[in-house]
């Protein structure tokens, strides 16, 4: 033991501390998730673990730890695979756990590409090792009470023999791809090797399972928990599909489902930033430890941590590790979008470790509806996947079910169970008066000024440029409004949601009331509620979100008045942002309706009747599919990141850059070194086709040479954010 404690896996740690640190991190994981489908699994990971690092006993890697400037630039791994000559195991495991050394750094194709015979490299391994040390540590292995095998010098040809035998193995995964029978455990093999190390390495504790305060849980169902909530928690079959109106506790519903089977992670995927950052705090009421990851969740964390009267140093330092963990996926709840789980069906770096964690795991998948059908394929494949390889269990929940998502959702998912609102609870949601009026919003607004003096007023507009306008004359007309959309900077739309959350949240302050004027943004998770809406015409499930801003919590006695109008003129006579024909068929149902109540027992008819005719979002929900399947889901293996087509394609996809406003570049940077959350937070998102919009008319241009953040010479204020050419998008 002595002659070990020199040898270190890593500065300031001996290779026998970390690798007791990693097994100790594979039974903490095993114990968190048993997996009585896969007996040898946790045996083999176990085996793995002891013997992950042998290599690091080379003279050679040693010298590198004390010196950075003799850095070995060889592969440790590698040299690893030599000691398991050492092991007394079933020969079917032999193969998954050199598979789990080799890789537990590196992809299988840059080892294999770098140690193959006839490079001399494997030689030069094996003669770093030192007998001393090779003896020492056979010793120690055996003190630990494995069952080895007499003691033999390590050789080239053991590590040749298996990379051979792993490399064959390889192929068959890479030829099969999902449909291989062991595609699955060998994503879990190297998934939770990875998880393992980095744990160690981090010096985590145990990973805990999902846990509920069920006071807090209690109190949320608003005392007596709703007949749709009674159903989702004893929902005892697994997947489901879950209907019911907006602000009728769906999150609790959800918290409910979750807890009726222990599950050892629980994740809640929203298709917008501004959905997770309101679901985090929320969740945080019910149950602890909850994870945030997004584009720019450190920024959510660091304003959330501000908002609770810490001060700018603290918030970052806490921040930075609150976001580690969830990249550790250390959190039992983890709140994400559906591009941060995508990432694992473009197999970008480490997704195996993401896969291996939805293993018998439950995921919320909230405001399905609000996915274009081509997105909504990518989803709904990938969960297709994770159902049927990794066991995840399935809530699907969304105030609106368009007959064509549901199909989508048979198809991909099979006959799940829906869970509907009853009746009783559709009528005690009965909230609005419809009103379809011809003509353009704006030439409303002065009415909706006079208006606006007696009652709370949200006015949504589906472009960027047509808020900014209607902010605009609204101002002239005398009238205070707080505008919201998606051309903002983190820290001003921080500062926009948080005002709407003061002035209209659950603690709603008394009037005079701004006119709040914004984007389809404000459909989303904002937990808000006024009392008038006006709005240019959109799909009606798009509608029916917006519709759910308005007396959200029937604090009115009378019905709130909801009034569309039928024609936006100018620029955007054309319906930018939606498909119009599905926008004219809404506004038939509408028209057909006006003047009536909005009755939650009549919407899915309303559905019905706009998606009658849907072939063309059929088509295209179809070749989406189809293409991911082929080209994605399909050739899906472990061991193995993307390539750079793969890997393009998944940024591509992504469709947003960094972009600073010129007017804040001296700010940005003088804050870059203090408070680099601060500083980007300055930065506004854009789409790759808005930045190359701005890039032709040489109003934006990278602002390094890697080309991870952009600047652009357009105006920006804090009060109506950055003003393109043509804000077409929200």
């Amino acid at each position: 033991m002595t002659h070990l404690q020199r040898l270190l896996a890593r500065p300031k740690e001996t290779l026998t501390a970390h690798t007791l640190k990693v097994v100790a991190q594979v039974d903490h994981l095993a114990r968190l998730r048993p997996l009585p489908q896969y007996p040898r699994l946790w045996p083999r990971l176990r085996w793995a673990a002891y013997l992950h690092d042998s290599g690091k006993l080379a003279r050679a890697f040693q010298r590198g730890l004390a010196s950075p400037k003799d850095r070995w630039g060889l592969r440790h791994e590698v040299l690893s695979l030599a000691f398991t000559a050492w092991m007394i195991a079933d020969e079917a495991d032999r193969l998954p756990i050199i598979a789990a050394i080799t890789t537990h750094h590196r992809d299988a194709s840059l080892i294999l590409e770098h140690y193959h015979p006839g490079t001399g490299r494997v030689e030069k391994l094996i003669a770093e090792l030192a007998p001393d040390d090779v003896r020492a540590w056979y010793d120690w292995l055996r003190d630990q009470g494995l069952p080895l095998a007499p003691f033999t010098a390590p050789s080239a040809d053991v590590i040749y023999a298996a990379l051979d035998e792993f490399e064959g193995w390889l192929r068959a995964l890479q030829k099969q791809g999902v449909n291989h029978p062991d595609f699955a455990e060998a994503v879990l093999l190297r998934g939770y090797m990875l998880q393992a190390d980095h744990r160690a390495a981090a010096q985590m504790p145990a990973p805990t399972g999902m846990t509920l305060d069920a006071a807090q849980l209690s109190a949320a169902l608003d005392k007596q928990p709703y007949p749709h909530q009674q159903a989702a928690a004893s929902h005892a079959a697994g997947s489901a599909v879950l209907v019911a109106p907006t602000g009728s506790g769906k999150t609790e519903a959800a918290l409910l489902w979750a807890q009726a089977w222990p599950r050892p992670r629980l994740f809640y995927m929203l298709p917008y930033r501004v959905s997770m950052n309101a679901m985090k705090t929320r969740l945080e009421q019910i149950t602890p430890r909850v994870g945030l990851q997004h584009g720019r969740a450190l920024a959510a964390l660091y304003y959330q941590l501000l908002d609770d009267n810490r001060d700018a140093k603290d918030a970052l330092a806490q921040a930075r590790a609150a976001l580690n963990l969830s990249r550790l996926m250390d959190q039992p709840v983890r709140i994400f979008s559906p591009y941060h789980l995508l990432r694992t069906a473009y197999q970008i770096k480490g997704f195996e470790a993401l896969l291996a964690d939805c293993q018998d795991a439950a995921l919320v998948v909230d405001e399905i509806h609000a996915y274009a059908p081509e997105r909504l394929a990518l989803i709904l494949g990938l969960l297709s996947l994770l159902q049927r390889r990794f066991d995840l269990r399935l809530l699907i929940m969304t105030a609106t079910l368009p007959p064509v998502v549901a199909e989508a959702i048979a198809e991909a998912l099979g006959d799940l169970p829906v869970i509907r609102a009853d009746p009783a609870t559709l009528n005690r949601f009965t909230r609005h008066r419809l009103y379809v009026r011809a003509g353009d919003l704006f030439d409303a607004l002065p009415e909706i000024a006079a208006a606006s003096h007696e009652q709370a007023t949200l006015v949504v507009t589906n472009t960027v440029r047509r808020a900014r306008a209607a902010a605009d004359r609204l101002r002239a007309l005398g009238c205070s409004v707080l505008l919201l959309h998606g051309r903002f900077n983190d820290r001003d739309r921080a500062r926009h949601e948080a005002e709407l959350v003061r002035r209209f949240g659950r603690q709603r302050l008394l009037p005079p009331y701004p006119i709040v004027v914004a984007t389809q943004v404000v459909e989303v998770s904002l937990d808000i509620s006024l009392d008038a809406l006006y709005s240019d015409p959109a799909p009606l499930d798009a509608l029916l979100q917006r519709f759910g801003r308005i007396n959200r919590w029937q604090q009115r006695d009378d019905l709130s008045p909801v009034t569309i109008f039928d024609r936006p003129t100018g620029r955007d006579d054309h319906f930018p942002v939606y498909d119009p024909a599905l926008v004219e068929r809404s506004l038939e149902v509408l028209r057909a309706n006006s003047g009536q109540v909005v009755a939650e027992a009549a919407i899915d008819a309303w559905l019905a009747a706009v998606y009658a005719d849907a072939d063309a979002w059929r088509a295209r929900w179809r070749e989406a599919w189809d293409s991911f399947e082929r080209y994605v889901i399909a050739p899906l293996h472990a061991f193995e990141s993307a390539d750079s087509g793969l890997e393009a394609n998944f940024r591509a996809l992504i469709d947003e850059c960094a972009v600073l406003p010129l007017s804040l570049e001296d700010e940005y940077h003088s804050l870059a070194e203090e408070n680099p959350i601060e500083a980007a937070a300055l930065t506004v998102s854009l789409s790759w086709r808005q930045y190359k919009m701005l890039e032709q008319r040489g109003a934006a241009w990278p602002a390094d040479r890697h080309k991870r953040l952009f600047l652009a010479d357009a105006p920006y204020t804090p009060e109506a954010g950055l003003q393109l050419e043509d804000d077409a998008e929200s």
